[in-house]
Formats: C-alpha cells, sequence, structure tokens
C-alpha cells in the first residue's frame, strides 16, 4: 500500500493518464497534462530550495494552477499550507511567517504584500514540459504532510500538522464515504483552499474529473448541472438553499451525489430538496483535526419520515469512531449529552508548535476533543447540541468570536463586545455583535468590513447598557444566546 501523497499521484498518473482530469473556463487538462505539468513545478519548486519538509504555501483562488501546486508540493515530500483567499492581508501573512514557508505561490489579483518572502506568482510557475519530475524523495509516513489554519481562541488562527499516513487514510475514507468514483464529473465551487481541495485530491486518486468554478453562483452552478454532465458536487446547505430559490421549477440533473456540511439541511428545505434533486444528499461532520468524515448521515438517512435522523449528523464513518464523555474525559452512556470525541488514522499530529494545545486536544487511546455537545442514540446516530469552543460556523466558515470581537473592539467609541451566533435561515448561524458604547451601528458594521473576511463580519449589531457576566467575572455569553435561541433543541445552526 503507498503511504504518502506523492506516491498516490504519481500511480493515478499512470494508471489515467489519457482521462481528462480538470474542466476549468472551457479548457480541460488530461492526467498527463497534469503530470508533466506538476513535474516542472516540482523542479522549479526545488530549484528555490524546497526540500522534503519545507512548507510551500499556496495562496490562490480556485484554478488549475492549485491542483497542479498541490501535486508537485506533494511530489517533493515538502508540506503543502493552503492559505484561503477570503483571509484578510494580516492573517495571510501571519500564516505564513507562522509556518516558515520556504516558498509562497501566490495570485497577485489576491492583492496581499508578503515582504521578505520567496514569492513566486501564479503566472510565473513553469508550465508543462517533457522534464521528468525530480526523482521522488524517501518520505517517512509520519512526515507532515500539511499544515492546515483554523481559527483560534486567542484571534490567531492555529496551524494544524497533518502526517503523510493522515493525508493517505483520509482519501481512502473520503472516496468511500463520498462515494466518488471513475465516472464521476465533480462540480467545485468552494475554495480549494479549503475542503474543496481534499475533493479535488480525491477526484485525482479516483480517475474521476473536477469542474472546477472560481466561486459559487447559483445561475453558474445550475447552468453547469444542466449542460456539463455534472454527477457530484459539495455544498453547505446555504448554496443549496440559494439553488432552491432560483430554480423555477423542479427538474431532473444528473446528479448522484451532493455531500454537504458546516449544518443540518432544515426538514422543509430538505422535502424540495429531494423532490428537485433526488435522494443523493450525503451529511459529512468533521473539524480541520479530524477532516470531513467523523460522521457521516447516508442517503437513505435523509427520509423527511424519520425527523429523529435529520436531527442527527449520522453515525460514525467507516474509518473513525464517535464517543462522549463527560468533563473528566470518561466515557458516559447512551442518550446523554457531554463533550463529542472522535478517533480515526487522519486525526492530526498536533498543533503547530503548541504542546499545551496539543496535550489539551488529545485524550488517551487516539481520542481528540470536538468541543461539540451532543449525544448517541441507540442507534448510534450522532445528535448535536452545542459547542464548548467560542465559534460561529457561518455558511459553512468558522468564525472564532475572539477574532471579531478584537476587530469591533479597536474601534473607538466601542466600550465592550461580545459576539455570538444567532440561528439564520440561509446561513443556519449568523455572526451577531453586541456592543456596549455611544455607537452608530451601521457605522460599526461598515468598520468590519476592510478588516475582516465577509464570512466574519457581524450580519446584526445591538447597542446595550451592560454586558451579563457569570460569577467569575467572564461575560455569560450563554445569557446572551439564550434569547435568539429559546424554543430550540439545538443551540447551533
Amino acid at each position: 500500500m503507498r503511504t504518502t501523497l506523492g506516491a498516490e499521484f504519481t500511480a493515478a498518473f499512470d494508471r489515467y493518464r489519457d482521462r481528462t482530469a480538470v474542466e476549468l473556463g472551457g479548457r480541460s487538462w488530461t492526467f498527463e497534462d497534469l503530470d508533466r505539468w506538476s513535474a516542472a513545478v516540482a523542479g522549479q519548486l526545488l530549484s528555490r530550495g524546497v526540500e522534503p519538509g519545507d512548507p510551500v504555501a499556496l495562496h490562490l483562488g480556485n484554478g488549475v494552477e492549485f491542483v497542479v501546486v498541490d501535486v508537485a508540493v506533494a511530489r517533493l515530500g515538502a508540506v503543502k499550507v493552503p492559505v484561503n483567499p477570503l483571509l484578510p492581508a494580516d492573517t495571510v501573512r501571519y500564516i505564513v511567517a507562522r509556518t516558515r514557508a520556504r516558498v509562497v505561490v501566490v495570485d497577485p489579483a489576491l492583492g496581499v504584500e508578503l515582504p521578505d518572502t520567496t514569492v513566486i506568482p501564479v503566472g510565473d510557475l513553469a508550465g508543462p514540459s517533457g522534464a521528468p519530475a525530480p526523482p521522488p524523495p524517501a518520505i517517512n509516513p509520519d512526515a507532515r504532510a500539511a499544515i492546515y489554519f483554523t481559527g483560534g481562541t486567542t484571534g490567531r488562527p492555529k496551524g494544524v500538522v497533518h502526517t503523510q499516513a493522515s493525508a493517505v487514510a483520509l482519501q481512502y475514507a473520503q472516496m468511500l464515504e463520498a462515494e466518488i468514483v471513475q465516472d464521476d464529473r465533480l462540480l467545485l465551487t468552494t475554495p480549494l483552499a479549503h475542503a474543496a481541495g481534499l475533493f479535488a485530491q480525491s477526484a485525482l486518486l479516483r480517475g474521476a474529473t473536477s469542474v472546477i468554478e472560481p466561486g459559487f453562483d447559483a445561475d453558474r452552478v445550475l447552468a453547469a448541472l444542466r449542460d456539463r454532465g455534472i454527477t457530484w458536487t459539495f455544498l453547505v446547505p446555504t448554496m443549496l438553499y440559494r439553488l432552491l430559490d432560483t430554480l423555477d421549477a423542479p427538474e431532473r440533473f444528473g446528479l448522484r451525489t451532493v455531500v454537504y456540511g458546516a449544518a443540518p439541511i432544515t426538514p422543509g428545505r430538505l422535502a424540495r430538496a429531494l423532490e428537485v434533486f433526488g435522494p443523493v444528499f450525503v451529511q459529512l461532520f468533521g473539524q480541520t483535526e479530524c477532516p470531513n468524515w467523523g460522521t457521516r448521515l447516508a442517503k437513505d438517512d435523509h427520509d423527511p419520515a424519520r425527523p429523529e435522523l435529520l436531527d442527527s449528523c449520522g453515525r460514525a464513518s467507516i474509518m473513525a469512531d464517535v464517543a462522549i464523555v463527560d468533563d473528566r474525559g470518561d466515557p458516559i452512556p447512551t442518550g446523554e449529552t457531554g463533550e463529542v470525541c472522535l478517533r480515526s488514522p487522519y486525526v492530526l499530529e498536533g498543533y503547530l508548535d503548541d504542546p499545551s494545545a496539543t496535550a489539551e486536544k488529545f485524550l488517551p487511546g487516539g481520542w481528540i476533543r470536538t468541543g461539540d455537545v451532543g449525544f448517541l442514540d441507540d442507534l448510534g446516530y450522532l445528535h448535536l447540541r452545542d459547542r464548548r469552543a467560542d465559534m460561529v460556523i457561518s455558511g459553512g466558515m468558522n468564525v472564532y468570536c475572539s477574532e471579531v470581537e478584537n476587530v469591533l473592539a479597536a474601534h473607538p467609541a466601542v466600550s465592550q463586545v461580545a459576539v455570538i451566533g444567532v440561528p439564520h435561515d440561509d446561513w443556519g448561524e449568523a455572526v451577531h455583535a453586541v456592543i456596549v458604547g455611544a455607537v452608530d451601528v451601521d457605522e460599526v458594521l461598515a468598520w468590519c468590513r476592510d478588516r475582516l473576511a465577509a464570512y466574519a463580519r457581524p450580519k446584526t449589531a445591538e447597542v446595550v447598557d451592560d454586558l451579563p457576566v457569570t460569577p467569575f467575572g467572564k461575560v455569560d455569553k450563554l445569557a446572551l444566546r439564550a434569547p435568539h435561541w429559546a424554543g430550540r433543541e439545538r443551540s447551533i445552526g
């Protein structure tokens, strides 16, 4: 069995040479094209001093170049650091500095300057050539493969380190659980620097075709579904709702699988989605530390006649285990609510240069704490009820409240601020700011526009005289959230 991503990609290129690997903007590239192009880019990175284990950052939008650089990095045994193009410039610079990236491949159109860094503009990437790829280095399965960044409670993102063995195990699980097969045509509209990049890897390894869009647009997605033979796609519920709202009448598409995550589909919307698309939906639940496949709600489980299943995020994935523990980390009986823990061969190695956070994340036996609160029912379905971490998931994107609070607190008229998630029909949760100070709400929201990624900006805000506090003197966010979530079983979107 191959134990590194580079070896997996090389085997796929040999197996599927004449098949179409990627389509974008009216152009297409075969597996042989990607083999030759990634070999040339690997040689270019090698000439810039990249060696096995060196971090290489990708600050790119959705394009074939992202896929090519991803493969080139894997072929060298280097460490991929994908940087979401939606992040603000300061966060991008922090990630590059934090990882000590040897090289950063950038799209200058994103407008982020990276001083004191070896930069390769995307337009300067080596083109396909007949030159062979650099000889594959001997890479240990325990060597690092990727560092993904997730928000941190201090307002700075944390680097989540995954090994080659972890990355390969995830791909085997994902090809099974996401039901990706060789004749699939995957429509990818979410950032390749996020989950879509992992699905693009699966498509390559399986011999399927990735049809890449620069972003999500409901009309363009519907056009692709009608005209381009799409059989598989990944959405967050907000995107699905946009598609349903755009359609004038039910249509039959060629979709076989729609994978979604970040939040459940509301029962009313699900009934409409099943009418339009058929029984094609698969829900995933995971986190950056255990990507995508902690649990899975299968197609057959998406049954409006069984609402108790739709309240869940499914059962343990094929290569994962789920447990519920108390505050001491001890297992608790079925049906009781506690912290959700996951175990799989694709959990993180640890947090980058943060042994304390790593120690807090792990429990004995290879289990990791998720920070989510829920219970397992008698059939093994996981039902989420709350979130320990101070985080909002809005439209499928993680928003850490402390980051938003730090930006708002810098406004000269803001005395105190607390940020919470409130229910939203489209986004699942929306970011909401509760502010103490003589401020104009519209002015404060405008203040965030140049300082936060679009998905992290508060959608709404209110001004209050005081913030409630706990007996320990901390802001009582449970009290702030309670009126917004009253009458709902879940306290998360």
